[in-house]
């Protein structure tokens, strides 16, 4: 028994910074996490300047998620994806055919 005792507490020691109070893991994926929501910050900010200076000029008709996490049917530019409006009653028959 003391040594399965011994056997877990070696191994939560070894997780253990210098200073025995934080775990550096924790720390390095709470880091990497940071990086990546700036990373993803910086890119939405690239396509938003993108999509605005697009000129949108062929338009198509596309299934786009939307906010609920469902699909809607949209026109959307072909070029840069940037969604630019509802299709009306004749598009939406035409394009369930």
């Amino acid at each position: 028994m003391k040594n399965a005792k011994r056997s877990k507490n070696s191994s939560i020691n070894s997780k253990l910074n210098v200073s025995g109070s934080i775990f550096i893991d924790m720390d390095a994926k709470r880091r990497k996490v940071e990086q990546l929501l700036s990373d993803k910050r910086e890119i939405e900010i690239e396509i938003d300047k993108l999509q605005h200076d697009c000129k949108h000029e062929k338009q198509v008709i596309k299934q786009v998620a939307d906010e609920r996490s469902s699909f809607t049917v949209r026109y959307v530019c072909e070029s840069c994806g940037k969604v630019l409006g509802w299709p009306g009653e004749k598009e939406l028959k035409k394009f369930f055919k």
